[in-house]
């Protein structure tokens, strides 16, 4: 059985896959892999899939604790946004609105940032992408 974590990690990932309204190859993979991990069913990820193309995957819903964990999810994220090569604008307000949620500082949330964009960069280098 999937923990709350392992849910909200997941939801909070496709919410982020579709905040700019296309979602990428790469995007997919990523957020199939947490479903499979989180052992989501496809007709759940589906419906999960549905409800943040119509916005109802809120990222002020998601709670992630204790703080590191919530920081490594965090991570995790922004190597997904960045796993196609870019960052979108909608994307990053997503990523924003998640961090405060999950209560991780400005500064904090910077240096996640970073790290997650690094993870992302060296994925991306390793598959010769």
């Amino acid at each position: 059985m999937p923990t709350m974590d392992e849910l909200d990690l997941l939801r909070a990932a496709v919410a982020l896959a579709l905040a700019d309204g296309k979602l990428g190859r790469a995007e997919k993979g990523v957020i199939q892999g947490l479903a499979v991990r989180a052992g989501v069913g496809r007709a759940s990820f589906d419906a999960m899939v549905a409800a943040a193309e119509n916005g109802d995957l809120v990222a002020e819903r998601f709670y992630i604790r204790p703080r590191a964990r919530a920081e490594q999810a965090l991570e995790l994220l922004v190597a997904q946004a960045r796993i196609d090569g870019v960052v979108t604008d909608e994307e990053r307000e997503v990523l924003v609105r998640i961090a405060t949620a999950l209560g991780i500082t400005d500064d904090a949330f910077q240096r996640v940032y970073e790290a997650g964009i690094k993870r992302a960069d060296e994925l991306r280098r390793s598959c010769g992408e």
